[in-house]
């Protein structure tokens, strides 16, 4: 399950905005007090994590007397939930998805008593449902209104073909109806449990007129559709905050929270054990209490009659807490800010390299992940994160001023907030990449040379054939140079070439693409070479990075065999080693290896024979030359 959209209304400085999220990194963009810890303080609300309260004082007082916060997800549509007590039945049968098939969670909070209460929130579905059943939804009433609507809709069992006497099969489940009247009567199938709601709900909109469909909101937290709620709530993703507010003690947010989802999952991998262990207490208390309140009896009968055990219980990682102690027992409250972020930082590292064994979605939230940090430990962290995000079940949010991580992003993964006219709003239009540059100051940033490349693979690809290869890092020291280096990737790097975002600025760029399969990449090339400046855009002659890289690489690393290939230079060389691969079934991870870790490997000799030494060289004669002017 992912988060999709939120839709926050009257909340502090937003009165109404809708942001919409991908399913892996998102990073919120925008100048101070623009409103981006806002997003994720809404998101803490919703998720009920507590760690933000929600107060009065939240309420956009400019805009109604309530607040509203709305999440979509993206669910399985199939996936079976227990929205009753008896059977399970999947959202969309049931009509409890929108439009766009997701599910769509609202919460309310009354403000017009000048305060905010626990009865103060709300619930919602908002839902595509049957319009005949759109005021009181079947998902929401009880199995005795549920058997008066098949009266009242007229509807009837089908008469078993062994009958011929107007009586109905299957009474012995339940539910007595008159005489089936085939002239009026809707017949529907007899092989369903009239005792089960869920059943009782199916037959009902079998017969229904599912042509007229209303936009509703189905409160989940009164009656029985409270049991909606508390099925959905449990496979909702989890949700935790990291902000960049530190304080000065050994509970440190930052140090606290990473260790507190570590004792969480811990404590979810024996919670069989523990219900177990808690089940044993409460009847052991139970039964202590009782033979109490027998022994009562005997000396106050009145005070005994009205006596019963209550067994309250704690939540298990309530229990437990710790922290690190380094070996000169130094305190984590007297390190370092930058330590203790690091802490943040390396478990985030190892978070992505732990396998989710618990298959539930997981949502973190990471505010101003730069603070503190060096340049070269955010371009760890941005890694590190993206790592993480692109792994199944897990998604990212974070707000940055850095450009170190903006840059690396695409720019679907990057989520701008400004402000016109006194409102907040999402900018959306092509406009978008410019905008970001001149919030975060990326031309003066950048320097007076930058190379666009496409992704981060080809970064480390040309980045590590410098720092490896000692005749190139002759031509230029890249690092040294200072030059960045910054992977555009699909429609923002079509965006970057049409729309020139650094015009004006006096900054160089040189663009490096692959050739791939059709050459879709050369128009973008020929506006580079056209325009009035010094810029300089080149197509590689083989079709991919991954092909500048050695056989005998590939086959050392994942133990393959790659001498059926004939035409190496334009063959796809990523899928081939991927399809060959018994270790790797993903070619994002063998790309992600192969320029990360085999390129650091490649020698002077090797491209010499792969016929490439002399088209390398000449990129960075380029880079070098450009970098003079």
């Amino acid at each position: 399950m992912y988060l999709q959209r939120l839709i926050l209304e009257n909340f502090r400085g937003y009165k109404n905005i809708e942001i919409d999220f991908v399913d892996n990194l998102n990073v919120l963009i925008g100048k101070n007090d623009i409103g981006k810890s806002t997003i994720l303080e809404a998101l803490d609300i919703f998720f009920g994590e507590d760690k933000i309260k929600i107060d009065y004082s939240d309420l956009n007082v400019f805009n109604g007397n309530y607040i509203s916060i709305r999440c979509c997800f993206k669910v399985d549509t199939t996936k079976e939930y227990l929205i009753d007590t008896d059977v399970k039945t999947n959202l969309k049968d049931e009509f409890l998805l929108n439009e766009k098939d997701e599910l769509e969670i609202k919460k309310t909070w009354d403000c017009s008593k000048g305060k905010i209460t626990a009865a103060s929130l709300k619930t919602f579905l908002i839902c595509n449902y049957p319009s005949q059943y759109s005021n009181k939804p079947l998902p929401t009433i009880k199995i005795e209104e549920l058997r008066k609507v098949l009266e009242k809709e007229d509807i009837a069992f089908a008469l078993s073909e062994l009958q011929n006497n107007n009586k109905l099969k299957n009474l012995d489940k339940g539910l007595e109806i008159g005489p089936y009247d085939p002239d009026t009567d809707k017949k529907i199938p007899v092989d369903f449990d009239k005792r089960k709601r869920a059943e009782i709900r199916k037959a009902i909109y079998s017969v229904s007129d599912l042509t007229k469909i209303s936009t509703i909101e189905m409160p989940i937290d009164k009656e029985d559709g409270k049991n909606i709620w508390e099925s959905l709530s449990k496979d909702l993703p989890l949700f935790f905050l990291f902000q960049a507010d530190r304080v000065n003690k050994d509970t440190d947010k930052e140090v606290q929270d990473p260790l507190k989802i570590i004792t969480k999952r811990a404590i979810e991998t024996v919670t069989d054990k523990l219900e177990e262990v808690t089940k044993l207490i409460k009847e052991s208390a139970e039964k202590i209490g009782i033979e109490t309140i027998e022994k009562l009896k005997e000396m106050n009968p009145d005070l005994a009659k009205v006596l019963k055990p209550d067994v309250s219980t704690k939540a298990w990682d309530t229990i437990f807490s710790f922290s690190f102690l380094g070996d000169d027992n130094i305190p984590m409250n007297k390190r370092g800010s930058g330590v203790r972020r690091l802490i943040t930082l390396n478990y985030f590292r190892a978070e992505a390299e732990r396998k989710n064994k618990e298959n539930k979605s997981i949502i973190y939230a990471i505010e101003e992940p730069e603070t503190s940090q060096h340049p070269d430990h955010q371009n760890l962290l941005v890694t590190a994160l993206n790592d993480l995000a692109q792994k199944e079940n897990y998604q990212v949010i974070i707000t940055t001023h850095s450009p170190e991580i903006a840059k690396q992003l695409k720019n679907e993964n990057l989520i701008l907030i400004d402000k016109k006219d006194g409102e907040n709003y999402i900018v959306k239009d092509e406009q978008k990449l410019k905008a970001i540059s001149n919030t975060l100051g990326l031309s003066s940033y950048i320097g007076k040379l930058v190379i666009c490349l496409e992704g981060t693979n080809d970064v480390n690809f040309l980045t590590n054939l410098n720092n490896f290869i000692p005749e190139f890092k002759e031509i230029i020291d890249l690092e040294k140079e200072k030059i960045k280096l910054i992977p555009m990737g699909g429609s923002s790097l079509i965006n970057w070439v049409d729309k020139e975002y650094l015009e004006g600025s006096n900054v160089i760029e040189f663009h490096l693409y692959d050739k791939d399969a059709d050459n879709k990449y050369q128009s973008s090339i020929d506006k580079i070479n056209e325009r009035n400046n010094s810029s300089r855009g080149i197509l590689t002659k083989k079709r991919e990075m991954e092909n500048y890289i050695p056989a005998c690489l590939y086959e050392s690393e994942f133990e393959i065999d790659l001498k059926d290939i004939e035409d190496w230079d334009n063959a796809d060389i990523g899928q081939i080693v991927t399809n060959k691969a018994k270790k790797f079934n993903d070619e994002k991870i063998v790309k992600s290896i192969a320029n990360g870790k085999l390129t650091k490997q490649i020698t002077k000799e090797h491209l010499i024979e792969l016929d490439c030494y002399d088209e390398i060289e000449s990129w960075f004669k380029i880079i070098k030359e450009l970098n003079e002017k």
